[in-house]
Protein backbone atom coordinates (compact mmCIF):
# COMPACT_ATOMS: atom_id res chain seq x y z
CA UNK A 1 0.00 0.00 0.00
CA UNK A 2 1.27 3.59 -1.08
CA UNK A 3 1.74 6.12 1.38
CA UNK A 4 -0.99 8.04 -0.36
CA UNK A 5 -3.15 5.10 0.05
CA UNK A 6 -2.62 4.83 3.98
CA UNK A 7 -3.22 8.40 4.41
CA UNK A 8 -6.45 8.12 2.91
CA UNK A 9 -7.66 4.78 5.08
CA UNK A 10 -6.19 6.95 8.09
CA UNK A 11 -8.60 9.87 7.00
CA UNK A 12 -11.30 7.26 6.27
CA UNK A 13 -10.73 6.23 10.16
CA UNK A 14 -10.22 9.55 11.51
CA UNK A 15 -13.04 11.78 10.11
CA UNK A 16 -15.53 8.58 8.32
CA UNK A 17 -18.34 7.87 9.42
CA UNK A 18 -17.76 3.83 10.68
CA UNK A 19 -21.26 2.91 9.97
CA UNK A 20 -20.29 2.41 6.64
CA UNK A 21 -16.93 0.87 7.83
CA UNK A 22 -16.73 -2.69 6.21
CA UNK A 23 -15.00 -5.38 8.90
CA UNK A 24 -14.46 -8.85 9.22
CA UNK A 25 -18.21 -9.45 10.63
CA UNK A 26 -19.99 -6.91 8.28
CA UNK A 27 -18.20 -7.01 4.64
CA UNK A 28 -21.43 -6.90 3.16
CA UNK A 29 -22.31 -3.50 4.50
CA UNK A 30 -23.50 -1.00 2.12
CA UNK A 31 -22.72 -2.87 -0.96
CA UNK A 32 -26.16 -3.04 -1.93
CA UNK A 33 -27.87 -0.58 -4.62
CA UNK A 34 -30.07 2.22 -3.89
CA UNK A 35 -33.13 1.05 -5.69
CA UNK A 36 -36.74 2.03 -5.39
CA UNK A 37 -39.33 -0.31 -3.43
CA UNK A 38 -41.07 -1.26 -6.87
CA UNK A 39 -37.81 -2.67 -8.12
CA UNK A 40 -36.93 -4.63 -4.59
CA UNK A 41 -40.54 -5.98 -4.33
CA UNK A 42 -42.00 -6.59 -7.83
CA UNK A 43 -44.47 -9.11 -10.13
CA UNK A 44 -44.07 -12.76 -8.63
CA UNK A 45 -42.19 -12.12 -5.73
CA UNK A 46 -44.56 -9.63 -4.12
CA UNK A 47 -47.01 -12.46 -5.00
CA UNK A 48 -45.11 -14.94 -2.65
CA UNK A 49 -45.17 -12.46 -0.14
CA UNK A 50 -48.75 -11.64 0.30
CA UNK A 51 -49.58 -15.22 -0.21
CA UNK A 52 -47.10 -16.44 2.47
CA UNK A 53 -48.79 -13.80 4.76
CA UNK A 54 -52.25 -14.79 3.48
CA UNK A 55 -51.69 -18.20 5.03
CA UNK A 56 -50.13 -16.63 8.70
CA UNK A 57 -53.26 -14.62 8.57
CA UNK A 58 -55.77 -18.33 7.43
CA UNK A 59 -53.51 -20.26 10.37
CA UNK A 60 -51.15 -18.39 12.63
CA UNK A 61 -53.18 -17.26 15.70
CA UNK A 62 -50.59 -14.11 16.44
CA UNK A 63 -51.08 -12.74 12.45
CA UNK A 64 -55.02 -13.28 13.46
CA UNK A 65 -54.56 -11.35 16.57
CA UNK A 66 -52.90 -8.90 15.16
CA UNK A 67 -55.56 -8.45 12.28
CA UNK A 68 -58.39 -8.28 14.44
CA UNK A 69 -56.19 -5.82 16.98
CA UNK A 70 -55.83 -3.09 13.84
CA UNK A 71 -59.68 -3.63 13.06
CA UNK A 72 -61.43 -3.44 16.47
CA UNK A 73 -59.11 -0.16 17.86
CA UNK A 74 -58.53 1.35 14.68
CA UNK A 75 -61.88 1.26 13.46
CA UNK A 76 -64.09 0.00 16.08
CA UNK A 77 -67.32 1.48 15.63
CA UNK A 78 -66.80 3.68 12.60
CA UNK A 79 -65.04 6.59 11.86
CA UNK A 80 -67.28 9.53 11.32
CA UNK A 81 -67.56 12.73 9.35
CA UNK A 82 -68.79 15.96 11.08
CA UNK A 83 -69.12 18.58 8.41
CA UNK A 84 -68.39 22.15 9.53
CA UNK A 85 -69.22 23.62 6.73
CA UNK A 86 -70.88 27.22 8.57
CA UNK A 87 -74.04 26.47 7.96
CA UNK A 88 -76.70 24.50 10.22
CA UNK A 89 -78.50 23.03 6.94
CA UNK A 90 -76.21 22.14 5.05
CA UNK A 91 -74.32 20.60 7.68
CA UNK A 92 -77.20 18.39 8.61
CA UNK A 93 -78.10 17.46 4.87
CA UNK A 94 -74.72 16.04 4.24
CA UNK A 95 -75.09 14.14 7.52
CA UNK A 96 -77.91 12.79 6.27
CA UNK A 97 -76.87 12.03 3.13
CA UNK A 98 -73.44 10.17 4.19
CA UNK A 99 -75.91 7.65 6.61
CA UNK A 100 -78.13 6.86 3.93
CA UNK A 101 -75.06 6.47 1.73
CA UNK A 102 -72.98 4.25 4.64
CA UNK A 103 -75.81 1.71 4.85
CA UNK A 104 -74.69 0.22 1.78
CA UNK A 105 -71.23 2.50 -0.23
CA UNK A 106 -69.75 -1.09 -1.48
CA UNK A 107 -70.76 -2.28 -5.21
CA UNK A 108 -71.43 -5.91 -3.60
CA UNK A 109 -74.04 -3.61 -1.59
CA UNK A 110 -72.17 -6.91 1.43
CA UNK A 111 -70.57 -4.11 3.25
CA UNK A 112 -71.42 -1.29 5.34
CA UNK A 113 -69.26 1.44 5.65
CA UNK A 114 -67.44 0.59 8.97
CA UNK A 115 -66.71 -2.49 7.83
CA UNK A 116 -65.54 -1.02 4.57
CA UNK A 117 -62.97 1.19 6.55
CA UNK A 118 -62.03 -2.16 8.50
CA UNK A 119 -61.16 -4.06 5.51
CA UNK A 120 -59.08 -0.20 4.69
CA UNK A 121 -57.39 -0.47 7.77
CA UNK A 122 -56.32 -3.97 7.61
CA UNK A 123 -54.71 -4.40 3.65
CA UNK A 124 -51.68 -2.72 4.43
CA UNK A 125 -50.69 -5.29 7.15
CA UNK A 126 -50.78 -8.11 4.40
CA UNK A 127 -51.00 -6.75 1.07
CA UNK A 128 -48.94 -3.52 1.72
CA UNK A 129 -51.97 -1.66 -0.41
CA UNK A 130 -55.70 -1.84 -1.22
CA UNK A 131 -57.34 0.66 -3.66
CA UNK A 132 -61.01 1.62 -4.06
CA UNK A 133 -62.25 2.63 -7.49
CA UNK A 134 -64.39 4.82 -7.70
CA UNK A 135 -67.78 4.04 -9.99
CA UNK A 136 -70.29 5.67 -12.06
CA UNK A 137 -72.84 4.28 -10.18
CA UNK A 138 -71.81 6.61 -6.83
CA UNK A 139 -70.85 3.62 -5.08
CA UNK A 140 -67.27 2.29 -4.43
CA UNK A 141 -65.33 -1.16 -4.94
CA UNK A 142 -62.59 -2.26 -3.22
CA UNK A 143 -59.62 -3.62 -5.08
CA UNK A 144 -56.94 -5.70 -2.93
CA UNK A 145 -53.72 -5.04 -3.58
CA UNK A 146 -52.58 -8.40 -5.05
CA UNK A 147 -55.31 -7.29 -8.24
CA UNK A 148 -53.02 -4.20 -8.69
CA UNK A 149 -49.43 -5.20 -11.02
CA UNK A 150 -48.35 -5.14 -14.62
CA UNK A 151 -48.28 -7.72 -17.25
CA UNK A 152 -44.83 -7.52 -17.97
CA UNK A 153 -41.88 -6.84 -15.46
CA UNK A 154 -40.33 -3.31 -14.77
CA UNK A 155 -37.04 -3.96 -13.44
CA UNK A 156 -35.75 -0.84 -13.63
CA UNK A 157 -36.45 2.94 -12.11
CA UNK A 158 -36.50 4.51 -15.32
CA UNK A 159 -39.93 2.48 -16.10
CA UNK A 160 -42.60 4.78 -15.64
CA UNK A 161 -44.09 1.18 -15.10
CA UNK A 162 -44.41 0.81 -10.70
CA UNK A 163 -45.76 -2.43 -10.82
CA UNK A 164 -49.28 -1.56 -11.91
CA UNK A 165 -48.86 2.42 -11.26
CA UNK A 166 -48.20 4.37 -14.57
CA UNK A 167 -46.53 7.72 -13.51
CA UNK A 168 -45.34 10.42 -15.32
CA UNK A 169 -42.24 12.20 -15.62
CA UNK A 170 -42.75 14.21 -12.13
CA UNK A 171 -44.03 11.23 -10.54
CA UNK A 172 -47.15 11.51 -10.49
CA UNK A 173 -49.61 8.61 -11.16
CA UNK A 174 -51.61 8.74 -14.10
CA UNK A 175 -53.36 5.21 -14.52
CA UNK A 176 -53.32 1.77 -12.45
CA UNK A 177 -53.55 -1.70 -13.92
CA UNK A 178 -55.96 -3.98 -12.53
CA UNK A 179 -56.35 -7.24 -13.60
CA UNK A 180 -58.42 -10.48 -12.09
CA UNK A 181 -57.30 -13.12 -10.21
CA UNK A 182 -58.53 -16.35 -11.85
CA UNK A 183 -56.05 -19.67 -10.61
CA UNK A 184 -53.92 -17.40 -8.83
CA UNK A 185 -52.94 -15.82 -11.98
CA UNK A 186 -53.45 -11.65 -12.59
CA UNK A 187 -54.94 -11.54 -15.86
CA UNK A 188 -57.29 -9.55 -17.91
CA UNK A 189 -55.94 -6.41 -17.44
CA UNK A 190 -57.51 -2.97 -17.56
CA UNK A 191 -56.41 0.66 -17.14
CA UNK A 192 -57.93 2.70 -14.44
CA UNK A 193 -57.79 6.49 -14.96
CA UNK A 194 -55.91 7.98 -11.51
CA UNK A 195 -58.57 10.56 -11.03
CA UNK A 196 -61.15 7.18 -10.44
CA UNK A 197 -58.82 5.01 -7.89
CA UNK A 198 -57.24 5.78 -4.64
CA UNK A 199 -54.59 4.09 -3.79
CA UNK A 200 -54.13 3.66 0.25
CA UNK A 201 -50.65 2.61 1.63
CA UNK A 202 -47.69 3.29 4.02
CA UNK A 203 -45.22 5.42 3.00
CA UNK A 204 -41.71 3.99 3.69
CA UNK A 205 -39.94 6.67 1.37
CA UNK A 206 -41.18 9.57 -0.81
CA UNK A 207 -41.10 8.48 -4.12
CA UNK A 208 -43.06 5.26 -3.75
CA UNK A 209 -45.92 4.48 -5.44
CA UNK A 210 -46.86 0.89 -4.05
CA UNK A 211 -47.12 -0.27 -0.47
CA UNK A 212 -45.09 -2.83 1.57
CA UNK A 213 -47.10 -5.13 3.47
CA UNK A 214 -46.36 -4.40 7.23
CA UNK A 215 -45.86 -8.19 8.17
CA UNK A 216 -43.16 -8.24 5.42
CA UNK A 217 -40.04 -7.97 8.03
CA UNK A 218 -41.64 -9.98 10.41
CA UNK A 219 -42.52 -13.15 8.03
CA UNK A 220 -39.37 -14.90 9.28
CA UNK A 221 -40.22 -14.25 13.09
CA UNK A 222 -43.51 -15.53 12.83
CA UNK A 223 -42.65 -18.71 11.30
CA UNK A 224 -39.78 -19.43 13.57
CA UNK A 225 -42.33 -19.28 16.38
CA UNK A 226 -44.29 -21.60 14.23
CA UNK A 227 -41.48 -23.75 14.05
CA UNK A 228 -40.45 -23.85 17.30
CA UNK A 229 -43.96 -24.30 18.59
CA UNK A 230 -44.34 -27.36 16.45
CA UNK A 231 -40.65 -28.70 17.49
CA UNK A 232 -41.74 -28.55 21.17
CA UNK A 233 -45.66 -29.46 21.15
CA UNK A 234 -43.59 -33.15 19.65
CA UNK A 235 -41.41 -32.88 22.89
CA UNK A 236 -43.89 -32.46 25.19
CA UNK A 237 -46.09 -35.76 23.22
CA UNK A 238 -43.32 -37.24 23.42
CA UNK A 239 -42.86 -36.76 27.03
CA UNK A 240 -46.34 -37.46 28.13
CA UNK A 241 -46.03 -40.79 26.52
CA UNK A 242 -44.57 -43.91 27.63
CA UNK A 243 -42.26 -45.26 24.88
CA UNK A 244 -39.52 -48.42 25.28
CA UNK A 245 -37.66 -50.99 23.28
CA UNK A 246 -36.24 -54.47 23.68
CA UNK A 247 -32.67 -55.12 23.71
CA UNK A 248 -31.48 -58.54 22.90
CA UNK A 249 -28.13 -59.25 23.55
CA UNK A 250 -25.97 -61.43 20.96
CA UNK A 251 -28.65 -61.32 18.31
CA UNK A 252 -28.29 -60.62 14.71
CA UNK A 253 -32.06 -60.07 13.83
CA UNK A 254 -34.99 -57.70 15.16
CA UNK A 255 -36.63 -60.32 17.72
CA UNK A 256 -40.07 -58.05 17.62
CA UNK A 257 -40.65 -58.58 13.86
CA UNK A 258 -39.57 -62.00 13.88
CA UNK A 259 -42.54 -62.71 16.77
CA UNK A 260 -45.44 -60.97 14.39
CA UNK A 261 -47.16 -62.98 11.47
CA UNK A 262 -46.00 -62.48 7.83
CA UNK A 263 -49.28 -61.33 7.39
CA UNK A 264 -48.52 -58.10 10.51
CA UNK A 265 -45.13 -57.07 9.05
CA UNK A 266 -46.19 -54.54 6.62
CA UNK A 267 -49.46 -52.98 8.97
CA UNK A 268 -48.07 -53.34 12.16
CA UNK A 269 -43.92 -53.44 11.70
CA UNK A 270 -41.32 -53.88 14.62
CA UNK A 271 -44.17 -52.26 17.18
CA UNK A 272 -45.62 -54.29 20.57
CA UNK A 273 -48.50 -53.24 22.71
CA UNK A 274 -47.73 -53.14 26.57
CA UNK A 275 -51.31 -53.41 28.15
CA UNK A 276 -51.86 -51.76 31.74
CA UNK A 277 -51.85 -54.47 34.62
CA UNK A 278 -50.12 -56.77 33.31
CA UNK A 279 -46.39 -58.56 33.61
CA UNK A 280 -44.62 -59.04 31.12
CA UNK A 281 -41.79 -61.81 30.87
CA UNK A 282 -39.03 -61.05 29.08
CA UNK A 283 -36.65 -63.81 27.05
CA UNK A 284 -32.84 -64.19 28.08
CA UNK A 285 -30.55 -61.48 28.02
CA UNK A 286 -33.43 -59.11 26.90
CA UNK A 287 -33.97 -56.14 28.46
CA UNK A 288 -36.36 -53.04 28.47
CA UNK A 289 -35.14 -49.26 27.77
CA UNK A 290 -37.91 -46.10 27.18
CA UNK A 291 -37.64 -43.53 25.36
CA UNK A 292 -37.72 -40.28 26.74
CA UNK A 293 -37.40 -36.26 25.73
CA UNK A 294 -34.37 -35.46 28.13
CA UNK A 295 -36.48 -32.72 29.76
CA UNK A 296 -38.23 -31.15 26.72
CA UNK A 297 -40.38 -29.03 26.42
CA UNK A 298 -37.82 -26.47 27.03
CA UNK A 299 -39.07 -24.46 30.11
CA UNK A 300 -37.05 -21.30 28.69
CA UNK A 301 -39.01 -21.60 25.51
CA UNK A 302 -41.76 -19.11 26.25
CA UNK A 303 -39.58 -16.70 26.80
CA UNK A 304 -37.59 -17.16 23.39
CA UNK A 305 -41.29 -17.09 21.62
CA UNK A 306 -42.06 -14.16 23.40
CA UNK A 307 -38.80 -12.11 22.45
CA UNK A 308 -39.54 -12.89 18.77
CA UNK A 309 -43.33 -11.55 18.76
CA UNK A 310 -42.10 -8.64 20.94
CA UNK A 311 -39.90 -7.61 17.56
CA UNK A 312 -43.82 -8.30 16.17
CA UNK A 313 -45.40 -6.13 17.93
CA UNK A 314 -42.42 -3.42 18.05
CA UNK A 315 -42.98 -3.28 14.18
CA UNK A 316 -46.59 -3.07 13.69
CA UNK A 317 -47.09 -0.93 16.44
CA UNK A 318 -48.78 -3.46 19.26
CA UNK A 319 -47.27 -4.34 22.25
CA UNK A 320 -46.50 -8.30 22.23
CA UNK A 321 -48.73 -8.11 26.06
CA UNK A 322 -52.32 -6.90 23.87
CA UNK A 323 -51.22 -9.47 20.99
CA UNK A 324 -50.87 -12.39 23.84
CA UNK A 325 -53.98 -10.49 26.22
CA UNK A 326 -51.62 -10.30 28.90
CA UNK A 327 -51.83 -7.10 29.90
CA UNK A 328 -53.32 -8.18 33.36
CA UNK A 329 -50.31 -9.72 34.67
CA UNK A 330 -47.94 -6.65 34.46
CA UNK A 331 -48.53 -3.95 37.17
CA UNK A 332 -50.61 -1.01 37.38
CA UNK A 333 -48.45 1.78 36.10
CA UNK A 334 -46.99 -0.53 33.59
CA UNK A 335 -50.21 -1.21 31.87
CA UNK A 336 -50.96 2.41 31.53
CA UNK A 337 -47.77 2.60 29.79
CA UNK A 338 -47.97 -0.18 27.65
CA UNK A 339 -52.12 1.30 26.71
CA UNK A 340 -50.48 5.02 25.83
CA UNK A 341 -47.60 3.17 23.68
CA UNK A 342 -50.34 1.18 22.12
CA UNK A 343 -52.80 4.29 22.01
CA UNK A 344 -50.37 6.70 19.99
CA UNK A 345 -49.52 3.85 17.25
CA UNK A 346 -53.25 3.42 16.69
CA UNK A 347 -54.11 7.52 16.42
CA UNK A 348 -51.61 7.21 13.90
CA UNK A 349 -53.61 4.92 11.89
CA UNK A 350 -57.01 6.58 12.85
CA UNK A 351 -55.02 9.71 11.23
CA UNK A 352 -53.76 7.80 8.31
CA UNK A 353 -57.37 6.55 7.57
CA UNK A 354 -59.48 9.65 8.08
CA UNK A 355 -57.60 10.88 5.75
CA UNK A 356 -58.17 8.85 3.05
CA UNK A 357 -61.53 8.69 3.63
CA UNK A 358 -61.78 12.50 3.27
CA UNK A 359 -60.96 11.84 -0.32
CA UNK A 360 -63.52 9.81 -0.76
CA UNK A 361 -66.17 12.26 1.22
CA UNK A 362 -64.69 14.94 -1.44
CA UNK A 363 -65.97 12.94 -4.15
CA UNK A 364 -69.22 11.86 -2.70
CA UNK A 365 -69.75 15.85 -2.01
CA UNK A 366 -69.31 16.46 -5.45
CA UNK A 367 -71.51 13.97 -7.05
CA UNK A 368 -74.24 14.86 -4.58
CA UNK A 369 -73.68 18.42 -6.01
CA UNK A 370 -73.47 17.21 -9.60
CA UNK A 371 -76.98 15.33 -9.34
CA UNK A 372 -78.74 17.94 -7.15
CA UNK A 373 -79.41 15.89 -4.08
CA UNK A 374 -77.22 18.74 -2.50
CA UNK A 375 -77.63 22.53 -3.02
CA UNK A 376 -75.02 24.09 -0.56
CA UNK A 377 -75.39 27.85 -0.26
CA UNK A 378 -72.49 30.49 -1.39
CA UNK A 379 -69.91 31.50 0.46
CA UNK A 380 -69.41 28.46 2.55
CA UNK A 381 -66.47 25.51 2.69
CA UNK A 382 -68.19 23.04 1.51
CA UNK A 383 -65.40 20.74 2.25
CA UNK A 384 -64.20 21.51 5.73
CA UNK A 385 -65.36 18.27 8.18
CA UNK A 386 -63.86 16.73 11.17
CA UNK A 387 -63.53 13.34 11.26
CA UNK A 388 -64.68 11.77 14.70
CA UNK A 389 -62.62 8.75 15.67
CA UNK A 390 -63.18 6.37 18.23
CA UNK A 391 -61.43 7.04 21.49
CA UNK A 392 -59.16 4.73 23.66
CA UNK A 393 -60.39 4.01 26.81
CA UNK A 394 -58.49 3.84 29.70
CA UNK A 395 -57.37 1.28 32.26
CA UNK A 396 -58.95 3.65 35.05
CA UNK A 397 -62.74 4.17 34.31
CA UNK A 398 -63.03 6.37 37.69
CA UNK A 399 -60.35 8.50 36.72
CA UNK A 400 -61.67 8.66 32.72
CA UNK A 401 -65.01 9.80 34.02
CA UNK A 402 -63.61 12.69 36.25
CA UNK A 403 -60.57 13.93 33.22
CA UNK A 404 -63.12 13.75 30.66
CA UNK A 405 -65.44 15.58 32.96
CA UNK A 406 -62.78 18.26 32.84
CA UNK A 407 -61.91 18.32 29.56
CA UNK A 408 -65.26 19.35 28.76
CA UNK A 409 -65.75 21.87 31.07
CA UNK A 410 -61.96 23.06 29.83
CA UNK A 411 -63.75 23.25 26.19
CA UNK A 412 -60.10 20.42 25.67
CA UNK A 413 -62.26 18.27 24.16
CA UNK A 414 -65.71 17.95 23.10
CA UNK A 415 -69.23 15.58 24.00
CA UNK A 416 -67.98 14.33 20.91
CA UNK A 417 -64.84 12.96 21.93
CA UNK A 418 -66.43 11.26 24.83
CA UNK A 419 -69.09 9.80 23.53
CA UNK A 420 -67.25 8.04 20.52
CA UNK A 421 -65.61 5.54 23.00
CA UNK A 422 -68.79 3.71 23.21
CA UNK A 423 -69.10 4.18 19.07
CA UNK A 424 -72.02 6.76 19.69
CA UNK A 425 -72.04 10.44 18.56
CA UNK A 426 -73.23 13.32 21.45
CA UNK A 427 -76.28 14.00 19.38
CA UNK A 428 -77.21 10.60 18.94
CA UNK A 429 -76.68 10.00 23.19
CA UNK A 430 -78.20 13.34 23.82
CA UNK A 431 -81.53 12.40 21.70
CA UNK A 432 -81.24 9.23 23.52
CA UNK A 433 -80.92 10.21 26.78
CA UNK A 434 -84.01 13.17 26.01
CA UNK A 435 -86.15 9.81 25.29
CA UNK A 436 -85.59 8.24 28.25
CA UNK A 437 -86.34 11.46 30.05
CA UNK A 438 -89.97 12.25 28.58
CA UNK A 439 -90.15 8.17 29.08
CA UNK A 440 -88.84 8.85 33.08
CA UNK A 441 -91.69 11.28 33.13
CA UNK A 442 -94.61 9.55 31.68
CA UNK A 443 -93.75 6.52 34.50
CA UNK A 444 -93.40 9.11 37.47
CA UNK A 445 -97.03 10.35 36.25
CA UNK A 446 -98.18 6.79 35.74
CA UNK A 447 -96.87 5.75 39.32
CA UNK A 448 -97.98 9.27 40.83
CA UNK A 449 -94.19 10.13 41.69
CA UNK A 450 -93.42 13.42 42.67
CA UNK A 451 -90.48 13.79 40.45
CA UNK A 452 -89.77 11.73 37.92
CA UNK A 453 -85.80 12.28 38.99
CA UNK A 454 -85.92 9.85 41.54
CA UNK A 455 -86.07 7.60 38.56
CA UNK A 456 -82.43 8.36 38.00
CA UNK A 457 -81.18 9.03 41.56
CA UNK A 458 -82.71 6.44 43.87
CA UNK A 459 -80.01 7.49 46.38
CA UNK A 460 -79.63 10.20 48.67
CA UNK A 461 -77.10 12.21 47.87
CA UNK A 462 -75.34 14.93 49.80
CA UNK A 463 -73.47 17.93 48.83
CA UNK A 464 -70.65 19.97 51.04
CA UNK A 465 -71.12 23.38 50.80
CA UNK A 466 -69.29 26.96 52.94
CA UNK A 467 -72.03 28.24 55.15
CA UNK A 468 -71.13 31.59 54.85
CA UNK A 469 -71.73 31.52 51.09
CA UNK A 470 -74.64 29.22 51.76
CA UNK A 471 -75.94 32.70 53.81
CA UNK A 472 -74.78 35.16 50.68
CA UNK A 473 -76.74 33.34 48.24
CA UNK A 474 -79.92 32.86 50.30
CA UNK A 475 -79.77 36.88 50.88
CA UNK A 476 -79.69 37.29 47.35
Amino acid sequence: MSIIDRAKTAARVLFGYEAIANTRYRRTRGVDPLRGEEVELQGYDRDRLVSTLLNLKRNDPVAKAISRLRRTDVVGGGIIPQPSTGDDSTDDQISELWAQWSAMPEVTCTMDMTQLQQEIADAPLFFGDIGVLLTRGGRVQLIEGDRIGSPTLSASESNPNKNGVIVGPAGKPRTYQIGDRINGTLKNFRDVPARNFLLFYKRMRPQQWRGIPELAPCVNSLQDVREYEAIEMISAKVSASLAAVIKRQDSVQFELSNRLDANDQDDVGRLERFETGKFHYLEPNESIETISANGRPNVDGIQFVMYHLRKVGAAVGIPVEMIMSTIGESSFSASQGLILQYQSAIEDNQRQVAAFLNRIYRWKLGQWVANGMLTPPQNINLFSCRWQTPAFRWVNKAAQVKADAAYVQMGAQSLDDVASQFGYTAEASMRRKAQNIRQAQQIAEEFGLDDWRDLFNQFNTTAQVNLTELMGTEEQ
